[in-house]
């Protein structure tokens, strides 16, 4: 018979092999809930993508023709209609927080945001009520040629001389082109333009030549990069209690809110 400290020796050892057993499935369990949670937010965002792919627009150019257009030229109006703009700054200049916005309009994550995250409620309710002011930023991450970027910005930013910038971008954003296929030409930004309620289309012509506009852009982007924005959409909220920034690429109406609360 073994004596007792053999016993005792062989107890310990399947203990300490039990032991190392529990830590290899407790790290094994937290590695596949890892990858588990990875997958899943990539799968999330896929699901967006083809989403925001799949409707919206009625080819691969985005642009928009009768009854779809006219509806949606009227969820947009509905969406603005009344509140305040100047320049590329939407709803009232003196709101105690501020939401810059950098994004990019060929950016399928920031027409995601319009189509399926928190900015129309943000817009209906805190800009609406002049609590929150939007400031738009333009900063090149989907386009990738830096001349259509620039022309197309300053499109949106020529309607902004007459106080309808965020009517131009989201049209923009709601008749967005298939990435990758060149859809954004001279026809495509004037459809746009057409498509905007009030817009006179000799002073927007007359004003895409404004230098000043071109600068804006370039400006919009150096400032970006010197503030570490590396994607489309960057949110970030600046109020009494000091500055945050949306925590999802998509963030959704709740987070938008977290986000204002920290620094109203």
């Amino acid at each position: 018979m073994a004596s007792r400290t053999k016993q005792k020796e062989e107890a310990r050892a399947r203990r300490l092999a039990e032991e190392r057993a529990r830590e290899q499935r407790a790290h094994r369990d937290k590695r596949l809930k890892m990858i588990g949670g990875i997958v899943l937010a990539a799968v999330a965002v896929v699901v967006v993508l083809v989403a925001i792919s799949s409707g919206g627009g009625s080819s691969a150019t985005g642009k928009q023709t009768g009854t779809q257009a006219k509806q949606t030229v009227a969820s947009v109006n509905s969406l603005l209609n009344g509140i305040p703009q100047n320049g590329a700054t939407l709803g009232n200049p003196k709101a105690p927080v501020t939401m810059t916005y950098y994004g990019d309009l060929e950016c399928p994550i920031c027409k995601a945001f319009t189509l399926q995250g928190g900015f129309p409620q943000l817009v209906s309710k805190e800009v609406r009520d002049g609590k929150v002011k939007v400031v738009y930023k333009s900063f090149e991450t989907a386009t990738r040629d830096p001349n259509v970027f620039k022309n197309q910005q300053v499109a949106a930013l020529a309607a902004g001389q007459q106080q309808k910038f965020w009517d131009y971008a989201e049209l923009f954003y709601h008749e967005q082109g298939a990435e990758d296929t060149g859809y954004v030409n001279e026809d495509y930004l004037q459809s746009l333009a057409k498509q905007v309620p009030g817009l006179s289309l000799t002073k927007w012509e007359s004003e895409r030549n404004d230098g000043a506009l071109t600068n804006q852009v370039v400006a919009d982007g150096a400032q970006g990069t010197k503030a570490g924005v590396t994607g489309t959409p960057t949110l970030v909220f600046s109020g009494p209690k000091g500055e945050t920034a949306a925590p999802e690429a998509v963030p959704s109406y709740s987070d938008l809110q977290q986000a204002i609360q920290k620094v109203e």
